[in-house]
């Protein structure tokens, strides 16, 4: 997605925002609805405090973008944005749902011991990063592409350590010492592509069924590069219509249904569990590479990264609540281990 397209996305997703009403009644299709799903990431699953300790995700994203190319506010306040619409990837396929996913986080990472005031040479430099990112999905119900910008600020204009630190004194536990070597403000952009293909495998005629979610995709920025794949395989009784639940990163899929036949619009409730994995070839990654322009604290950075995790999700009605207990392989060569992280993710359809 080309870096200018993202003024005209944000005031597209401000038109969809002010174009939204309750009305009274079920939607008729997968396409009038709505979602938004919150992420809290964190490594006292683990019962550590180290290596990327916290992040937080918000996402929205809108239903159908044909909603909007007709939309009444939209001709009436923001007549320019209909052939935008219209002219955006994928818009004119008839057989694809297109949505505009807008996003905000902050991620925070810190050496081990978080008691030294010092630099620690050996160990991963303190980080935060603030972001937002616009994204635009296109999807059916075997194959979901995700293509998304992000912006964003990496160092003290995060605002990571005063977020982990007050955090700290909430829950009366020591703060972390060593923030002013955290490092130096650098603005970051991202621009990522992801794509996931279901395979829906029905187990018998119960309600009972497994699928198969492979994914590949590639981010370029100054504060991650890296081409990924990998998948995960799901059971479950009432197993819901979309792309699953994976942890945080750029092109994140939000769940929501794909087909009208999923339970979540019916009023339904259905659990499942999982397990997948997500391999990276890391070219940069400026919280282990540190800063683009100026020195700062690095330490070498390995190529290639694994992510193994399992987890299970419930839902109830509208609402979707998943737990993944992810485990990461070492990310720099100075790391003695692995980090286990846990993932909370609550979402809501409407």
């Amino acid at each position: 997605m080309p870096p200018r397209l993202l003024p005209f996305l944000l005031l597209l997703a401000i038109a969809i925002l002010l174009s939204t009403s309750v009305h009274a009644g079920e939607p008729t299709r997968p396409g009038e609805h709505w979602a938004m799903s919150i992420y809290n990431e964190n490594d006292k699953f683990a019962g550590t405090d180290q290596h990327y300790t916290n992040a937080v995700k918000v996402t929205v994203l809108s239903k159908d973008l044909r909603e909007y190319a007709h939309s009444e506010v939209v001709a009436e306040y923001f007549p320019w944005m209909i052939p935008v619409i219209e002219q955006a990837p994928f818009v004119n396929d008839p057989n694809k749902t297109r949505n505009i996913a807008f996003s905000f986080g902050n991620e925070i990472y810190t050496p081990i011991d978080v008691k030294a005031s010092e630099r620690i040479q050996d160990d991963r430099p303190y980080a935060g990063w603030t972001y937002a990112s616009l994204a635009l999905h296109a999807k059916n119900a075997n194959r979901l592409d995700t293509f998304e910008t992000t912006l964003g600020i990496v160092g003290p204009s995060a605002h990571s350590d005063i977020i982990q630190n007050e955090f700290h004194k909430l829950i009366d536990t020591f703060p972390s010492e060593g923030w002013n070597n955290q490092l130096r403000d650098e603005p970051g952009i991202m621009l990522s592509w992801q794509r996931r293909i279901r395979h829906e495998y029905p187990l018998g005629s119960s309600q009972w069924s497994a699928d198969l979610i492979p994914h590949l995709g590639v981010t370029v920025g100054n504060v991650l590069t890296y081409a990924n794949m990998g998948g995960q395989v799901r059971l479950g009784y009432n197993l819901p219509q979309d792309f699953g639940v994976s942890p945080i990163q750029t092109g994140s899929t939000v769940a929501t249904p794909t087909e009208a036949n999923d339970p979540r619009l019916s009023g339904g409730w259905g659990f499942n569990v999982f397990a997948g994995a997500d391999g990276r070839a890391v070219a940069r990654n400026i919280f282990l590479d540190g800063n683009t322009f100026r020195q700062s604290h690095r330490v070498d950075k390995i190529p290639f990264v694994a992510d193994l995790y399992g987890g299970a999700s419930l839902f109830w009605d509208r609402w979707t609540l998943t737990y993944t207990h992810v485990y990461r392989t070492r990310e720099f060569s100075e790391q003695k281990d692995g980090q286990v992280f846990g993932s909370f993710n609550l979402s809501v359809t409407f």
